[in-house]
């Protein structure tokens, strides 16, 4: 049942809205023919094959994103001590709640592009060390794989084990695509059969109260999101008012 739950509630995530998925009964007796147009929309929505090929892919050389932040950043406090205000979003809205937020995004988005800075740091005296070590004359230098491997060389076994394995995964990946026209084929096949019986609908939507029988968590998560929305919209008329406040006295001092 958990596992059923979990399908579904992974397909409503994603998008999936054929209302006849989410009817099935929770002990799978029934349902085969669902799950293959599930998984066929996978297939096509979200490239999941090329996804899974991508995520498991063997990285040999160095990688490293390209970081535009400002070496440095202002209002930088290393080593500074949160306190978390007593009011929250529960029940009111406290606009010290909403600074604390911004002050601990900020805070944590320093400590990341500081970790960044150092790893490139630390690539740039791998490449810089292992310059010209390279056969490729082009590269020049070893990449971090490269160098734990001089260093350790008992480890080529497991990179020759993740490197069988992905050419593996490459080999089926070329056999599916030789035969995917002929599964979209028989998908179409089957959606015609199914349009005859008329089990096919014109709109694809579902709305959230059919899914929330089937996605226990999903209810929770709506009620937080129109809460939050709340109190976005109460901050914004009472910031608002303020401003307006402001606005006039001002004008009250110039003249």
């Amino acid at each position: 049942d958990n596992q059923i739950r979990f399908v579904k509630s992974a397909l409503w995530y994603h998008g999936y809205g054929r209302p006849e998925l989410y009817q099935l009964p929770s002990n799978g007796s029934a349902g085969s023919r669902e799950l293959l147009l599930a998984f066929s929309w996978l297939l096509h929505r979200l490239s999941l094959l090329e996804q899974l090929l991508a995520w498991n892919r063997v990285k040999t050389g160095d990688e490293t994103s390209v970081c535009t932040c400002e070496d440095d950043l202002p209002n930088s406090k290393k080593g500074t001590t949160e306190i978390t205000p007593e009011c929250g979003l529960e029940g009111r809205v406290d606009v010290r709640y909403l600074q604390w937020l911004n002050g601990r995004r900020r805070f944590q988005w320093q400590s990341l592009h500081a970790q960044h800075q150092e790893q490139c740091k630390l690539l740039y005296k791998i490449h810089l060390f292992t310059s010209g070590c390279h056969i490729d004359q082009i590269l020049g230098h070893f990449s971090v794989t490269e160098t734990d491997l001089v260093r350790q060389p008992e480890n080529y076994k497991q990179l020759l084990q993740l490197l069988e394995f992905e050419t593996v995964q490459l080999e089926a990946f070329l056999q599916w695509k030789q035969l995917e026209p002929v599964y979209w084929q028989w998908m179409e096949t089957l959606l015609d059969y199914m349009a005859e019986e008329g089990n096919m609908y014109e709109s694809w939507d579902v709305p959230v109260e059919k899914m929330t029988s089937c996605c226990p968590w999903a209810d929770s998560v709506t009620g937080q999101i129109d809460r939050l929305s709340r109190d976005l919209v109460t901050l914004h008329d009472q910031l608002q008012k303020l401003v307006t406040q402001q606005k006039a006295a001002w004008c009250e001092k110039v003249r």
